[in-house]
């Protein structure tokens, strides 16, 4: 088996139809696909699913978290490669094979991530969330990458053995986390480059993000990122990664001035609210962080 794509999901029935519809177009139809469902309620689609489609894996699983979803899938899946798709994502039909044939070009490549644009965004004053515009082909490694110049949790491809050498994605961050409920991504993304992998970024491969949220809600998920970004930094720091761990503390102060030069610039009131949930955040997750016993 060659490729698995995993999509982890909770409570979001509709969105989670719409993405396994986009992946029954695929061009390519030869890839298994694992569903980690830790839903309050279990789908009988899901339970169809696994009957009718062959190379079709769907786990119910009582506990919580995307970081433990992604290493339950990590454990079931059997393909070399594993392509996890956000469960509010809708894959282009050539996605596995763009994916496919990306992998093939680039053998010393560790990591896979492509264009991910913004769908369904209301007009006026918003900021779409995590979307990866990806223009040009790039190869991407080292440590003092940004963790996140290489994809979001959105869309990533990974080597199994490799997310498997790393150990995984850390259960104590990300969705599903009440006090670091995000950078789940950025801290597996970090110790990958870390440990001088190389990313591969391709305009061929390309999905959709549904920005299903209201403008409303856009600062307390900003909030959540920044807090998470800043508990995780403090994290390598207090492993001994003391350079990395004040570069990475850095890059979050960073976001939030870019956030308050961007109100200005735009003369937005949401980003202003935007930057203010961000400091918000990074004071938060910083004083947290730093307590915290890793």
């Amino acid at each position: 088996m060659e490729l698995t794509v995993a999509i982890c999901t909770r409570n979001r029935p509709d969105k989670l139809r719409a993405a396994l519809d986009a992946l029954a177009r695929q061009t390519d139809p030869g890839f298994e696909l694992v569903v980690i469902d830790q839903s309050d309620e279990s789908d009988p689609r899901l339970e169809a699913l696994e009957r009718e489609r062959p190379e079709t894996t769907v786990i119910r699983d009582r506990g919580r978290g995307l970081s433990r979803a992604r290493n339950l899938a990590t454990g079931a899946a059997r393909g070399e490669w594993i392509a996890f798709v956000d469960d509010d994502c809708i894959a282009e039909p050539e996605l596995v094979a763009s994916l496919r044939a990306e992998t093939r070009a680039h053998p010393d490549a560790d990591w896979v991530s492509g264009d991910v644009s913004a769908a369904g965004a209301p007009a006026g004053d918003y900021l779409p969330v995590t979307t990866f515009p990806v223009v040009r082909p790039q190869r991407r490694s080292g440590r003092w990458t940004i963790p996140g110049a290489i994809g979001f949790g959105v869309f990533f491809a990974v080597r199994r053995a490799v997310a498997e050498r790393l150990g995984g994605w850390d259960e104590r961050l990300g969705p599903g986390v009440p006090d670091f409920p995000a950078a789940d991504d950025m801290d597996f993304n970090y110790r990958l480059l870390r440990s001088r992998r190389v990313a591969w970024l391709s305009p061929q491969v390309r999905l959709s993000h549904d920005q299903w949220r209201s403008p409303d809600e856009l600062p307390a998920l900003q909030r959540g990122y920044v807090r998470a970004w800043a508990g995780f930094a403090m994290k390598h720091l207090r492993g001994g990664d003391v350079l990395g761990g004040l570069w990475l503390w850095s890059w979050g102060a960073i976001d939030v001035l870019h956030m308050l030069a961007s109100a200005a610039r735009h003369r937005s009131n949401l980003r202003l609210r935007l930057a203010v949930a961000k400091l918000r955040g990074l004071v938060e997750g910083t004083a947290m962080g730093a307590r915290r016993r890793w």
